[in-house]
């Protein structure tokens, strides 16, 4: 889908704003400190829930108030759809789609798919794998129904498994865990390198366009040997 129209109140330094957008390319102009990247990160923060430049809800909303909304209408090829997100200085979120309340900040980011580029961006390649894991992941999340509540299942059942590593000596009684989270665990693995396959072509035909005198390969690595099993490497670091 396409945000065709962007409406921004008490954003960072906008009090008010109303924009039509084209479908496609978008540019903005104007002196420093008009609040080109406030629209930039209003943009973001409709389809993620949060600010890239803050954490902190208080921080991007407009000074002494108490709250910042923002709307967008979307356009895809057969329908029309419009979206909206309140968010106060504690932090409470409400999420609007197509005038009803009621959802969940997963909804927009499945409704507004969007790659930030900043000049830190380069951490996708010269920073720590987690990095790379959140770029396949983020590109799961949109390509794989089931990804998300897989995902969400995984990231709690390793926080349990790490809170009883500390109080168990024998592995057997990590059992229970480990039932759930081996499954999960390849699972998410596979869809990350099928997404990885997918996208490698593409980037590597974008590279050649800009750098041709230049072959780049890409391959996915997952986080254990590929001879090795999970339950394997799981019980050998207990």
């Amino acid at each position: 889908m396409s945000l065709t129209r962007l409406l921004i109140k008490d954003f960072r330094n906008i009090e008010n704003a109303d924009l039509a957008l084209s479908p496609g390319f978008n540019f903005l102009v104007g002196a420093n400190g008009s609040g080109k990247t406030s629209v930039l990160e209003a943009i973001y923060t409709l389809g993620h829930g949060r600010a890239f430049r803050s954490l902190q809800p208080g921080r991007v909303i407009r000074h002494e108030q108490e709250a910042f909304v923002l709307h967008g209408r979307l356009q895809g090829e057969e329908r029309e759809t419009s979206i909206g997100l309140t968010k106060d200085k504690q932090g409470d979120s409400k999420v609007r789609i197509d005038g009803t309340d009621g959802h969940k900040i997963a909804e927009l980011a499945h409704l507004m798919p969007m790659q930030l580029i900043t000049p830190e961006g380069f951490t996708l390649l010269n920073g720590g794998p987690k990095y790379r894991r959140a770029f396949l992941d983020w590109g799961c999340f949109h390509n794989e129904a089931g990804f998300f509540t897989a995902w969400s299942n995984l990231k709690r059942l390793l926080k349990q498994r790490n809170a009883a590593l500390r109080q168990v000596s024998r592995y057997e009684q990590l059992r229970p865990w480990d039932k759930e989270l081996i499954p999960l665990a390849e699972q998410i693995s596979t869809w990350r390198a099928e997404y990885s396959s997918a996208i490698a072509q593409d980037m590597a035909d974008t590279c050649q366009q800009f750098l041709p005198e230049f072959s780049l390969t890409f391959s996915f690595q997952r986080g254990w040997e590929k001879e090795t099993d999970y339950a394997d490497v799981l019980e050998r670091k207990l």
